[in-house]
């Protein structure tokens, strides 16, 4: 059967993606390195409090959701939200009160805080509906807006703080489409059972995303500490570019399979649920390795399309170590930490998030004194790869999350194949296009292959569950 939701999840997260290389292309070159950076140190302040501050009830709310009483629990989730988001903004009033950041600053950090848990969290309620329709024009919503409110913000002179709560209105803006499938559900359906229910399964959690945000961010912390905007705003943009590569194809694996086999395992149908996973695995798999080939071969040329050449030269030796990182990355995030959903052991996450924040802060103070942005690149990929095994095997203790053994060997074989073909061409053929149209050849061959061989495009063959949302309107 082919995987309609999954082409749907896929086409709207590239053209959002593109959407959003567009938005980095244009904001970067509208406000240069040093301002470009004072964004993404915002940004990356806004990651950590919305980790902390309510990301996590948006994946608790994943973990113990029911379709047959998807009114009581959302209603839920949106009062501990407007909670969260209360104690946040007491929180960063008393830092403001302090003197520790000015408050210019936290109130840009607070906009995004708002803008993303309200996008998010509508989101995550469309995706658990399978309202697939809804959350791919969301997120191709979001994209359009960004660019026109960024833009338009940065043109009238708005600067990182102006691009900031800008982005935030977006956020807001664009949950409209995934609202309309449970317009009818109402606050006064929460109850006290399904809110401890959320902070029950979630606490852990709670923790475990802000930790795992500071471990993501402390390398473009120390990099403004040491180096200052203009560092900062050149590695940041580049290794954004990468990162959000990967999360198209992650993200699109996860809104559809994963989402699947969790409906599946809730219905008691383990055996659909496992053969659901191993798909999600394999194309997990695929995204990471071709991910990682694509960066290494054609990096530098995309990246100097999509960006000024001063943000891309100082960073032109990093970008195979931020592709091995994110490749990493993707297998843990959309793949091996999802064993939580699956089994009791949301502590896991927790776990890991220490684990990788202690990795990250120990070689970045060793690196980046020393070695600036790749010492910094370097301490992100050592984190990646670490915590990815690091979830694998405990994971796999408490819930066997299914790993194809075949596509194990196939996968990083055939990347492989394609970096060392184009490795070889550089040495055989002189001119410039044309080893790039071989490169790319060579590339599109081995992809398909893997695409049309582990059947990429297509659902197991045990019976899909339809579509939730109009249990919404209950």
């Amino acid at each position: 059967m082919l995987n309609r939701s999954g082409l749907l999840y896929l086409s709207a997260r590239v053209m959002s993606a593109a959407g959003n290389f567009v938005a980095v292309a244009i904001f970067s070159r509208m406000a240069g390195p040093a301002e470009y950076g004072h964004y993404v140190l915002i940004f990356a302040w806004s990651l950590i409090v919305y980790g902390f501050g309510a990301q996590w009830m948006r994946f608790a709310y994943f973990g113990v959701y029911h379709l047959d009483r998807f009114g009581e629990y959302i209603a839920s989730l949106a009062r501990l939200l407007a909670a969260g988001l209360v104690l946040v903004a007491l929180a960063l009033s008393v830092i403001g009160l302090f003197g520790w950041f000015e408050p210019g600053f936290l109130a840009a950090v607070f906009a995004l805080v708002c803008g993303i848990t309200v996008y998010e969290a509508t989101f995550e309620a469309a995706r658990t509906l399978l309202n697939a329709r809804g959350a791919s024009l969301a997120m191709i919503l979001r994209a359009l807006l960004v660019l026109l409110f960024g833009s338009g913000s940065l043109h009238f002179g708005g600067g990182a703080r102006g691009l900031a709560i800008a982005i935030a209105l977006a956020h807001v803006i664009a949950a409209a489409p995934t609202l309309t499938g449970f317009s009818k559900v109402r606050l006064s359906q929460s109850t006290r059972a399904a809110a401890l229910h959320i902070v029950s399964y979630g606490w852990p959690l709670l923790l475990s995303f802000g930790v795992t945000a500071v471990g993501q961010s402390v390398d473009r912390l120390l990099l403004a500490h040491y180096l200052g905007m203009v560092a900062l705003g050149s590695y940041g943009v580049v290794a954004d570019v990468l990162r959000q590569s990967f999360t198209v194809l992650g993200e699109s694996i996860i809104l559809s399979l994963v989402t699947v086999a969790k409906t599946q395992s809730n219905r008691g149908d383990s055996l659909a649920a496992n053969e659901t996973l191993q798909k999600a695995f394999t194309a997990c798999l695929a995204a990471a390795c071709f991910g990682t080939a694509f960066f290494i071969v054609f990096g530098d040329t995309a990246l100097q399309i999509v960006l000024k050449p001063e943000f891309v030269a100082p960073m032109r030796d990093l970008i195979p170590i931020f592709a091995i990182a994110f490749a990493f990355t993707t297998m843990r995030n959309f793949y091996f930490a999802q064993v939580i959903y699956f089994s009791n052991a949301s502590y896991l996450e927790l776990v890991i998030a220490v684990l990788f924040l202690v990795v990250s802060t120990t070689l970045s103070m060793l690196l980046v004194p020393r070695y600036g942005p790749h010492g910094a690149a370097v301490a992100l990929m050592a984190a990646c790869t670490f915590t990815c095994f690091g979830f694998m095997v405990p994971g796999r203790r408490r819930f066997r999350m299914p790993v194809d053994l075949a596509a194990l060997v196939v996968m990083p074989t055939l990347a492989a194949l394609s970096i060392f073909g184009a490795h070889a061409m550089q040495q055989l053929v002189a001119d410039a296009a044309a080893r790039l149209t071989l490169d790319a050849a060579l590339f599109a061959v081995l992809g398909g292959y893997a695409i049309r061989h582990f059947g990429l495009l297509h659902l197991p063959a045990a019976e899909i569950v339809a579509d939730g949302a109009t249990l919404a309107q209950q």
